[in-house]
């Protein structure tokens, strides 16, 4: 009788807390990643640019919000603008042409001395401040393996928001001072950005191709087209946290300094969330995900809205915060498995401008929602209007993703031939 000796087996080895949330990256996106968040220190200047206008510029509301819509303006545009040339010509020189470009308009804004002035470098300021962030994702997703990809577009979010709540808190102490301090750390924090980029990065080749007008091709892509417009919805209700909130929070009396601590308290949640539950939420069904976190956002900005009391609107922040996370956790993701590889900057893009679009959108609804029925009636819409988004992206989850349309298609292929 012979025995088998007995294969020793090698047990599974689960990839630690760190290495599953940060590990298998390349160095590219290592340096995307700091450098971006180093550069968004100077995101301050987007959420205290009302409060700046109205106190420090001595605007109305109404001048405010069409200065704010100016800056919507350019922000629509400049994605899409900035897509299209990180597919067009590379995405180092989109990042760098960005960066350069947004420090002259944010120094041009700071210095504008009449409401046509400001409304000009408004548009200028928008066009260019988040020009540089398709290619940054593009060429993140570009340089990562693809099942590592979602992660590596959620760390971007997290690392955007970490930045964030850093910068809040700086611009309120600076804002107290004086208010145009924000405009030239901001112009510093992008020169050097697109510096480093110049320095640093290689950019791998790409696969190019002629696919006619970009546009067309894009909204060609139904799911895209879907998709696109539900994150405009989200972004237009989300946007109201730095458009009607501000003037809310102004009216019942809060300082410069708690409105940054406030504001503060929303990327802090965030990046905390996030690396806390970047894990799980990847890895459950991403428009799932979105949908309870668009409809979740609706109603707790509805809850904020409705305070009169610092105390209230910095305890009751949180609980949008937490649709937030949900949302831009995973819908870079969703984006970049709908996208082709060479149009990934194309893609990023449009889907990009739905945030400049929310801020062209937002001022003007919410002016004309509460001169019909008050801030109830807008709070009361931007809950409908989040649950009607929700609906419509859980539609998207019971379509057949584009590989499984190809696959099918292939089959279908070979049964005729």
């Amino acid at each position: 009788m012979t025995t088998t000796a007995a294969t020793p087996t090698t047990p599974a080895v689960t990839p630690g807390w760190w290495a599953h949330r940060f590990g298998g990256m390349s160095r590219t996106f290592w340096i995307l990643f700091t450098g971006t968040g180093l550069s968004r220190l100077g995101f301050f200047v987007i959420p205290f640019m009302t409060f700046w206008l109205v106190n420090d510029r001595n605007l109305n509301a109404g001048q405010a919000a069409v200065v704010m819509t100016c800056f919507g303006a350019g922000w629509t545009l400049g994605m899409p603008a900035g897509g299209w040339l990180a597919d067009r010509t590379g995405r180092k020189g989109a990042i760098i042409a960005a960066g350069l470009l947004s420090a002259g308009a944010y120094l041009l804004l700071g210095a504008a001395p009449t409401l046509p002035w400001l409304c000009a470098a408004a548009v200028a300021a928008g066009a260019t401040f988040d020009a540089g962030r398709p290619a940054v994702q593009a060429l993140m997703t570009d340089t990562v393996t693809p099942t590592r990809q979602a992660t590596a577009l959620g760390l971007l979010y997290w690392v955007m928001n970490a930045s964030r709540f850093v910068s809040c808190l700086i611009g309120g102490l600076m804002a107290s001072h004086d208010f145009r301090i924000l405009f030239i750390v901001n112009a510093t924090l992008n020169v050097a950005f697109a510096a480093a980029v110049a320095r640093t990065v290689t950019e791998p080749a790409r696969p190019r191709r002629n696919d006619g007008p970009v546009l067309r091709t894009v909204f060609a892509d139904r799911r895209m087209a879907v998709f696109t417009l539900v994150t405009l919805v989200f972004f237009t209700v989300h946007t109201q946290s730095v458009v009607t909130l501000p003037i809310i929070m102004n009216q019942a009396g809060v300082t410069p300094i708690w409105y940054g601590i406030i504001l503060a308290a929303d990327p802090l949640a965030v990046a905390v969330a996030q690396l806390l539950l970047q894990g799980q939420l990847t890895s459950r069904p991403a428009y799932v995900v979105c949908a309870a976190g668009i409809a979740t956002v609706g109603v707790g900005l509805a809850v904020t809205g409705v305070g009169q009391s610092t105390a209230w609107f910095l305890s009751t922040t949180p609980l949008w915060v937490c649709g937030e996370v949900a949302v831009l956790a995973v819908a870079p993701g969703i984006v970049a498995n709908l996208a082709p590889a060479h149009l990934r900057g194309a893609y990023f893009g449009v889907w990009g401008a739905t945030l400049g679009a929310s801020a062209l959108l937002a001022p003007g609804i919410a002016a004309l929602l509460i001169n019909l029925g008050g801030a109830g009636l807008l709070w009361a819409c931007c809950i409908a209007a989040a649950l009607c988004a929700a609906a419509a992206c859980l539609r998207l989850n019971h379509q057949p993703e584009p590989a499984m349309l190809a696959a099918a298609g292939n089959q279908q292929k070979g049964r005729l031939l």
